[in-house]
């Protein structure tokens, strides 16, 4: 509005795109809506307040589906294994762990004479009442022996570690069956007392614990059924 003799002023004029969104999704002022645009539903729910199955949204392709209609992939490895499995799993390791340190002890001493001369004098000071070892370690050769056999042993028995503690997380039967059978067989390699062996048999015997209490025992126990569900 303007008063006489005075110049009407002019509205600037407006560009589109100038003005706020005024909803996710909706055009602005001054554009054109792209083609197939609707404007954004209000949700609706049904009579006990829930949301409608995501099948009925628009853009909904569906979720990955296995042959049997579940998830896709094996059906037991959707299985989480709780806080006892994975703890055993870590005891087994870290036994396997402990192992893998006397392999390199071993490959040391049979490396290096200087070591291997001290290895000898211990073992006889430890065994100087027994004639027969006595000279079994006085042997060079013998003395070779049975630091290799021990060194081959020790791979072995590291290697068997690290096998069971991954197959233990897994929830495989035969995993925890083999691990209660090897706790019960270390028992024998107590006598005599080594520091070392001690340790390994106390986790060892205490993961075996572990995997048969709940819920590890029922962890195993849905594994098992699962993989005899996928053989049918």
């Amino acid at each position: 509005m303007s008063t006489p003799g005075e110049q009407p002023q002019e509205r600037p004029a407006s560009r589109p795109g100038s003005y706020g969104e005024i909803a996710p999704g909706v055009p602005r002022y001054g554009q054109y809506a792209p083609e197939g645009w609707q404007p954004p539903q209000p949700e609706t729910r049904d009579a006990s307040g829930q949301l409608p199955p995501a099948a009925s949204y628009p853009g909904f392709k569906g979720a990955p589906q296995g042959p049997d209609g579940g998830l896709p992939g094996p059906a037991d490895q959707h299985l989480a294994p709780p806080s006892k499995v994975l703890l055993a799993s870590r005891l087994i390791l870290a036994a396997g762990i402990m192992q893998a340190v006397s392999v390199v002890a071993l490959l040391v001493v049979l490396f290096v004479p200087t070591i291997k001369a001290s290895v000898v004098d211990v073992l006889r000071s430890a065994f100087a009442s027994s004639p027969e070892l006595a000279a079994m370690y006085s042997d060079p050769t013998m003395m070779d022996t049975v630091l290799f056999l021990a060194f081959v042993l020790s791979i072995a028995m590291t290697a068997c570690y690290f096998w069971i503690s991954r197959n233990v997380r897994k929830g495989a039967g035969w995993a925890r069956t083999t691990s209660l059978v090897l706790a019960a067989i270390s028992l024998l390699f107590l006598i005599p007392p080594n520091p070392v062996t001690v340790v390994q048999v106390l986790l060892g015997i205490i993961a075996v614990y572990l995997m048969f209490q709940a819920p590890a025992a029922e962890f195993f126990r849905a594994r098992k059924d699962a993989r005899d569900a996928l053989k049918r």
